[in-house]
């Protein structure tokens, strides 16, 4: 648990640090994979061992998951934009509804939940801080995976405007 609030601190640390940057670092692929191969593989490692991958769930890891990580994080894998993408937007989906339909308690499901997160979140950030060509351009499903919050509601204005015009006609 605390490794998992560990990736993730590390990972928020990383992207403000990014902020004060006078020119933002870009990543080859293969330097990408490096950097988020190690997290990738631990969650799967983890959510293997916490029995999260059993029945159908075992076949959709061995059939879908393992080979999405392997084109990136297998040694000597020629690891391009696509395959880095293709984590993003068909195999930790994949992953986080394995999450979802398990056997794990809220509180586990959110942990792990928030971990893929993490790692979704540390991939499209170095993806996107790569220049756009015609090879490693984002489609518009580049964000899938991520989880979208609805932004909170924008305050009237009319109220207190109309509270100010009822106080000012009082008087």
């Amino acid at each position: 648990m605390k490794r998992k609030y560990m990736l993730l601190a590390a990972g928020l640390l990383s992207a403000v640090a990014l902020v004060g940057c006078q020119s933002i670092p870009t990543q080859t692929p293969a330097q990408i994979a490096a950097n988020i191969c190690p997290g990738v593989q631990s969650e799967i490692d983890v959510l293997t061992k916490s029995g999260v991958f059993t029945g159908g769930a075992q076949a959709t890891l061995t059939n879908q998951v393992q080979p999405d990580v392997d084109a990136v994080c297998a040694a000597g894998a020629t690891v391009t934009t696509v395959s880095i993408q293709k984590l993003v937007q068909a195999t930790f989906p994949v992953v986080l509804t394995v999450i979802s339909n398990s056997n794990l308690t809220d509180q586990q499901k959110l942990q792990a939940t928030v971990a893929v997160g993490a790692i979704v979140t540390g991939i499209n950030t170095a993806l996107s801080l790569r220049p756009v060509t015609a090879n490693t351009a984002l489609g518009p499903d580049s964000m899938s995976a991520v989880l979208i919050t609805p932004a909170p509601p924008t305050p009237s204005f009319s109220e207190p405007r109309r509270r100010l015009q009822e106080i000012a006609s009082d008087e």
